[in-house]
């Protein structure tokens, strides 16, 4: 809540823009950033997968907490890296905003680029949460229930309000955002 005020009183106050102006801004840093975070999560041995057989599967550390005090290492199976996959995708996030940004008229369509950002992470969360470890026990019942886990449901509005803002930046206006600079 915090960040969207702020955010709206950067919109208000500073740049006189639309809210969406500045997140079409702030999505090209943010997969850049969220990289960082997930490999911080890799490093402590934090939020990952089921165990695999695939010839890249990590051995975490499991009592990692324990281990920092002292305590011999208590290791997993290997386990499939989430942390790497949801780096690569919020790598692509960055990739993908930063060329809209630079190299198209993308910025010219308010909410666009927030859009595709929004739903490139939001997909690729509601995905790599199928071979992620539950982050809480409750969520065991609600995977056998539903089929998903509450990451994975809290996922779903983004993804359709990433789809909306799509839309709705690519009906007002008649101009194709794809045009590069060099074509014009």
């Amino acid at each position: 809540i915090g960040i969207i005020i702020a955010v709206w009183l950067h919109s208000k106050k500073i740049t006189k823009k639309s809210v969406l102006w500045t997140f079409d801004r702030i999505i090209v840093p943010t997969g850049f950033t969220a990289a960082m975070i997930r490999l911080g999560n890799l490093m402590n041995h934090e939020i990952f997968g089921a165990p695999t057989d695939l010839p890249w599967g990590f051995r975490f550390i499991d009592n990692i907490d324990a281990y920092t005090r002292g305590a011999e290492p208590i290791y997993t199976l290997p386990s499939h890296p989430t942390q790497i996959y949801e780096a690569l995708i919020y790598l692509l996030v960055f990739a993908v905003t930063m060329y809209m940004y630079w190299k198209t008229r993308a910025k010219e369509r308010q909410g666009l680029i927030i859009g595709v950002g929004i739903t490139l992470i939001f997909v690729g969360r509601l995905l790599i949460e199928f071979i992620k470890n539950v982050q809480v026990d409750s969520e065991i019942a609600m995977r056998e229930n539903t089929g998903l886990i509450l990451g994975q449901w809290l996922s779903i509005p983004f993804i359709i309000w990433g789809i909306w803002l799509i839309w709705n930046a690519m009906r007002k206006s008649n101009t194709s955002p794809y045009i590069t600079k060099k074509s014009k």
